[in-house]
């Protein structure tokens, strides 16, 4: 990890959360505060975290305190451990490198390497009022470490596909150009996941909520968006195209 100062506190949670690929509602459970109260602090809102969130965070996550604070010095702790022995920072680290996009000439040599080929399509999923479906046409294959997207993450890769982003409405989470890798095979929902979702002839990606009565709630990580609420039949033509596994680097 650099040690490269850091522009500011909120940037640097979303730092620590995009290492080890959780939502803001895992990481507030995991320094026993909430989702909301991560929020807060992500997008802002709140400017002074409590003394007790900080020390359980730098706990949980083995981070360095000074640069969780103010920026300076490396993110995590140097921990000694035993031979062979992987810290947290560097199994991170590791998840990152095994998601960086390579590109080989063919399948089989991507295959040969320990690597599978995912889809990059054409179609936009929008951070923002919708963007229009014009095609699903491929326009790139993204190859990526097969052993980490089966054992690490769970996935199949059969099911991956590769789309980007356009809008503001999910900032700090995601932002205009960011590529996202999608599971196709879900079409269930978890309440506060990330989906993408087609409405009409326009995707969206957007958290969602699904309430008891059949009520979806669409949601923005911007609070400068307001929520949607799809009741009936328009709850019922809000289609789930796949969960949002990982934001790639652009």
């Amino acid at each position: 990890m650099s040690n490269k100062k850091s522009t500011g506190f909120n940037y640097r949670i979303k730092q620590v959360r995009e290492a080890f690929g959780i939502s803001r509602d895992e990481f507030g459970k995991r320094c026993k505060v909430s989702g909301a109260y991560i929020g807060q602090l992500e997008s802002g809102k709140r400017e002074n975290p409590s003394e007790l969130f900080l020390d359980n965070a730098c706990r949980e996550f083995k981070l360095n305190s000074d640069w969780f604070q103010t920026g300076n010095g490396e993110m995590f702790q140097d921990e000694p451990r035993a031979k062979g022995e992987v810290s947290r920072g560097e199994a991170a680290a590791e998840g990152e490198r095994n998601l960086q996009p390579l590109t080989y000439d063919s399948p089989e040599e991507a295959l040969a390497r320990g690597y599978v080929q995912v889809p990059r399509y054409e179609i936009a999923a929008s951070a923002g009022g919708g963007a229009l479906v014009h095609s699903e046409q491929i326009v790139d294959v993204m190859s990526f470490k097969s052993d980490y997207l089966k054992v690490s993450l769970g996935l199949s890769p059969k099911n991956l596909a590769v789309i980007s982003v356009v809008g503001d409405s999910m900032e700090p989470y995601l932002s205009e150009g960011d590529l996202v890798m999608v599971d196709l095979g879900v079409t269930h929902i978890e309440n506060n996941a990330v989906y993408v979702l087609q409405f009409g002839d326009s995707l969206l990606v957007k958290r969602v909520q699904v309430k008891l009565d059949g009520e979806v709630i669409v949601k923005s990580d911007n609070p400068l968006y307001d929520a949607e609420t799809f009741r009936g039949e328009a709850a019922e033509r809000l289609r789930v195209v796949g969960r949002m596994v990982r934001r790639l680097v652009r």
